[in-house]
């Protein structure tokens, strides 16, 4: 089971996008073990119900990148998060949005 992020322009085309990053349960532990305070980091934050769908709009993907770049430092072997980073950048690249959707 993965928290699953689809890049689409509307909500809608999520179904029919072949662009996703799958956030897995250990990595979503280790993130979130480590965005504290939870206050700095408020557009992961969107994604800590690893269970709920959520929405991360293309105006909030730079905050959301710059967030993990943050975050990254604190990984001994950031190569996850670093994945995680360059799919953010692509869906800013491309104009979309980010969709979570939990299995």
């Amino acid at each position: 089971m993965a928290l699953d992020l689809i890049q689409a322009r509307h909500e809608r085309e999520i179904h029919a996008s072949r662009r996703l990053f799958a956030l897995d349960e250990r990595l979503h532990a280790q993130l979130f073990a480590r965005a504290q305070p939870r206050g700095a980091y408020p557009l992961l934050h969107k994604l800590r119900d690893y269970y709920a769908d959520a929405t991360l709009l293309l105006g909030e993907l730079p905050r959301l990148l710059e967030e993990l770049t943050r975050i990254a430092a604190q990984f001994p072997e950031p190569s996850q998060v670093h994945e995680f980073a360059r799919f953010v950048e692509q869906a800013i690249a491309d104009g979309d949005n980010l969709y979570a959707t939990a299995d």
